[in-house]
């Protein structure tokens, strides 16, 4: 799995561990979590039900959790991600740990993971946190997960490998956890929406997005409420059928 050092520097360029492209995570962000919303929407958890925030990042989901349920842990590699975390998404109901170990004694009610499989480049390594994933649930626990997925064989560059939906199923299937939901989610590049490429293309998010890098005052505030406005009219994001984006939902296998 990249370490923490990787995350750390990330999190330093460009203020989270998304999209480099700073046009892009202001719109998709938007869009990820309005679509975790509406699933949420969609369930009933008990109000002191707890929740895993895998790979947690700079916490946006976690706070998004926590208006659901009684407890939140936000886990993630790197102690400078989440202080960022602490400090943009703080809450009496979350709590923030760099100890995976420690997180993951835990059980359950949802564990979230959002683009960090992919992450975990070795498959043993992918074998032994699903084990741990399976360990953690509670009686009725879901594991919610967000990956783009390779089209043929799986291809890795080093820091993230691109599986086949069929074997990180498989892979899920072999410590108990059988697919229970699955939803096409747009991708930026390889399946954009008709509202994200006019968004990409208005001038104003052109010369932003140049300018962003450089962290010029103002600059990611005007970017992010540009993409804040254009992804909430942005209706064909979350049904995208062909998209190698998809969100899964996985739950106990049945006896």
């Amino acid at each position: 799995m990249s370490g923490a050092q990787f995350w750390a520097d990330r999190v330093r360029r460009y203020g989270h561990t998304g999209w480099s492209d700073a046009a892009v995570y202001a719109y998709d962000q938007r869009l990820r979590l309005a679509a975790l919303r509406q699933w949420l929407d969609s369930q009933t958890f008990p109000p002191e039900a707890t929740a895993l925030d895998f790979g947690c990042g700079t916490g946006d989901f976690c706070a998004l959790l926590a208006e659901r349920f009684g407890a939140v842990v936000g886990c993630d590699l790197a102690p400078a991600v989440l202080a960022l975390a602490g400090h943009r998404n703080a809450s009496p109901r979350i709590r923030y740990s760099a100890d995976a170990e420690e997180a993951l004694a835990q059980r359950y009610a949802l564990i979230l993971c959002v683009t960090v499989l992919q992450h975990v480049v070795d498959d043993a390594e992918l074998h032994a946190l699903l084990q741990r994933f399976a360990a953690a649930l509670q009686p009725g626990g879901q594991v919610v997960v967000l990956e783009t997925f390779a089209s043929g064989t799986p291809a890795a560059n080093g820091y993230l490998k691109r599986r086949t939906l069929e074997s990180l199923v498989a892979a899920f299937a072999a410590v108990g956890l059988a697919l229970r939901s699955q939803r096409g989610f747009y991708h930026p590049g390889e399946s954009p929406t008709p509202a994200f490429l006019a968004y990409r293309r208005r001038p104003l998010v052109r010369l932003l997005s140049r300018l962003a890098p450089w962290r010029l005052p103002r600059v990611r505030g005007w970017l992010d409420r540009l993409g804040a406005q254009a992804a909430e009219a942005d209706r064909d994001a979350m049904d995208r059928a062909g998209s190698p984006t998809q969100w899964l939902v996985f739950a106990r296998s049945a006896a």
